[in-house]
């Protein structure tokens, strides 16, 4: 079986989380044997500085594990005319995939990722060349892809595609359009996370999270500063792993509530890094205002470690009293309630029990999903 994925975001920039799914959803994919799979990424430049752009190389092949992502550059005139940045976008990924056939067999799916513009151009392409295509969504706001000036493209979309979602919640919102829909979820290496815990000493709290909008950051360590303050706990530490647009805010914040002593900055880390991070602390927190899943939170409870989260929907889907404690988002209070209850009750969380919450998502499970519904169009 031959699956080409088309996404609509690939770690690039200053953001490199932003699709790092994709990847990792390709090389488990890989893996299975009589599966052959590639990515197909059109790269959206920036309008600011077109002469840059005009230098720039415009087509790249980057060796990834297990396959390969064919990266075809183009100019991101939205900002000019929505309309015609989406016909010039179809355009270069149907000019990408003809130069892609030269070396490669021709796809049995087409697996685009987010419904505008990859989903709604793979579309087209599907219909063009007679090849099925699945679409999953993972944008928080995607709801904005069946309204105003995007609903045609999103209507499309639904008629031309398998549609799937990373979350239930997405997925009810799209069968209120008498739209059949799957949950096809991200695919968590829980293998990675399955190490032998460490016997932690204090309260030593973690995050992992591109520190940009939405991810509310600040409220864990207002939280942490109330706990702080109230003395009940010697020396509680937060680590923040990852990097951002909003970290020298987020280190202004720890400056002026003088909570530099407890909070680390630890930057950006591979996968098998955060693993080696997590047995090391004894609480996950996630203060979100929106995840459509929220990949870390199932990455730390397949390390075998409780999780506090703002009921922000994603993780809403897997996280409960078995596992940890979900708040209202922007609630510091009811945050810091939650961080000490779970810490005066570790022991009631069994790792084995956490671990088995993250098996839904591990690859032989969200593959298995994925060449099941791919096995069910092609029929």
């Amino acid at each position: 079986m031959n699956i080409l994925v088309i996404p609509t975001w690939y770690p690039s920039g200053k953001d490199k989380l932003m699709g790092n799914y994709h990847l990792e959803y390709c090389e488990a994919l890989s893996e299975k044997k009589n599966v052959h799979v590639n990515m197909l990424f059109i790269e959206r430049e920036r309008l600011n500085n077109p002469i840059k752009y005009l230098f720039m190389p415009k087509k790249r092949v980057v060796e990834e594990r297990g396959y390969k992502t064919y990266i075809t550059r183009m100019l991101n005139v939205e900002p000019i005319s929505f309309d015609w940045q989406l016909k010039r976008y179809v355009k270069k990924l149907e000019k990408a995939f003809k130069e892609y056939l030269k070396e490669n067999p021709k796809p049995d799916i087409l697996h685009a990722m987010v419904t505008i513009p990859a989903g709604y151009a793979a579309c087209v392409l599907g219909k063009k060349y007679d090849i099925p295509v699945v679409v999953t969504e993972h944008s928080s706001y995607f709801k904005r892809f069946f309204e105003g000036k995007n609903e045609k493209y999103g209507s499309y979309v639904l008629k031309n595609s398998k549609y799937t979602t990373v979350s239930n919640f997405m997925a009810e919102e799209i069968k209120k359009k008498n739209i059949d829909c799957e949950v096809l979820p991200n695919v968590i290496n829980t293998e990675i996370f399955n190490k032998p815990r460490k016997k932690v000493e204090g309260l030593k709290l973690i995050t992992v999270s591109a520190l940009r909008q939405g991810k509310r950051i600040d409220d864990i360590i207002a939280a942490l500063k109330r706990i702080v303050e109230e003395k009940k706990v010697e020396n509680p530490e937060l680590t923040i792993v990852g990097d951002g647009f909003l970290e020298e805010e987020y280190k202004k914040k720890c400056g002026e509530l003088k909570m530099e002593k407890y909070v680390h900055f630890v930057g950006r880390k591979n996968k098998e890094e955060i693993a080696e991070l997590l047995v090391k602390h004894n609480i996950f927190v996630i203060a979100s205002q929106k995840e459509t899943f929220c990949i870390p939170g199932v990455e730390a409870l397949a390390s075998g470690m409780p999780v506090v989260s703002t009921k922000c929907l994603g993780p809403e889907e897997y996280i409960n009293d078995r596992n940890g404690k979900l708040v209202e988002v922007g609630n510091i209070e009811a945050l810091k309630d939650a961080i000490m209850d779970v810490y005066q009750n570790l022991d009631k969380y069994q790792v084995s029990e956490l671990r088995k919450c993250a098996e839904h998502y591990s690859r032989k499970e969200v593959v298995a999903k994925a060449l099941k519904i791919y096995k069910d169009i092609l029929k």
